[in-house]
């Protein structure tokens, strides 16, 4: 699992499920599923699950793999990367 923590508060399922389509492309599905979470699937054997947590001046991202080990590694990775690196996620 992975923890990311980023400055701006407030951060919807909608906004990560759109940063997340931009940053990884066409080869990724990426849909929110209204629990707070939003799906990343590579393929059926390869998937990330983000959950959305406000605290305190924050929003932290915490990203779980999922499917078979060796192709949830790659694709957890993925998106915890595109995470850190978005621009659109720094306070305003």
């Amino acid at each position: 699992m992975a923890r990311i923590r980023v400055s701006r508060k407030g951060v919807t399922q909608a906004e990560l499920a759109a940063v997340l389509t931009r940053r990884l492309g066409g080869g990724y599905e990426v849909e929110p599923d209204g629990d707070g979470r939003v799906v990343v699937r590579r393929s059926p054997l390869a998937t990330a699950v983000v959950r959305i947590r406000d605290v305190p001046g924050a929003t932290v991202f915490r990203v779980h793999g999922g499917g078979l080990p060796l192709y949830r590694i790659g694709t957890t990775r993925r998106v915890t990367d595109a995470l850190r690196r978005s621009p659109e996620f720094r306070s305003v």
